[in-house]
């Protein structure tokens, strides 16, 4: 049973409570993207603080293949683990930018690298990131 707003007010969640909140919560489980092209679906990563600033970090250091790597980091199984390591440099190399675009777009959204527009009703550019976004990301 959830609790009112009331109630939360009145038991704020101390350390231990707020950690074991997130750790039972869904707070950092994947992402299922569905890829119409595939007629499937893939898990994309959601990141902790830790993570986001070790992206944050290697992302400075690469150099000529930072989409390769963004898109080894961001696609994940169903229970966050990695579906590519750095050794598949070669194999991720061959996946077409209709994957790498869905899969990125939907890690910098959940990963909160980039502010999604609200969808609108008619409007199919309401998922594309507006320039400011792109410019924080």
């Amino acid at each position: 049973m959830a609790k009112t707003a009331a109630q939360r007010k009145a038991n704020p969640l101390g350390r231990t409570t707020l950690l074991a909140a997130i750790a039972s919560s869904a707070m950092l489980a994947p992402s299922r993207l569905t890829i119409k092209e595939l007629d499937a679906d893939v898990f994309v990563k959601r990141m902790t603080l830790g993570e986001r600033e070790k992206y944050f970090e290697d992302m400075k250091e690469v150099v000529g293949k930072g989409n390769v790597e963004a898109f080894i980091i961001a696609i994940v199984d169903e229970n966050n683990e990695p579906l590519f390591t750095l050794d598949d440099v070669e194999v991720v190399k061959t996946i077409p930018p209709v994957l790498f675009d869905a899969v990125i777009f939907e890690f910098n959204v959940i990963n909160r690298f980039i502010v999604k527009k609200p969808v609108k009703q008619d409007d199919e550019t309401a998922d594309e990131p507006e320039d400011e976004d792109l410019k924080n990301s």
